[in-house]
């Protein structure tokens, strides 16, 4: 969503940012409740282990440097 807004930032982009956002972080939401509902307790341990939407940085400087010792 950020980098539609960046290719192509218009006065209707900078509206529709916002809204599309909040829509989209609630259908996230819906569907969270639906894979906790089928999967249960497996989907709550992933649920714990892995963020949501944006990753946690130290974990990606963690992977980094332990991609770049293999």
């Amino acid at each position: 969503m950020f980098g539609f807004l960046l290719q192509w930032p218009t006065l209707l982009t900078l509206v529709m940012f916002p809204i599309l956002v909040f829509m989209y972080v609630r259908l996230a939401r819906v569907e969270e409740r639906e894979a906790l509902t089928e999967f249960g307790e497996e989907y709550a341990r992933y649920m714990r282990e892995v963020p949501g939407f944006i990753p946690r940085l130290a974990d990606l400087i963690s992977h980094r440097v332990r991609e770049e010792q293999r």
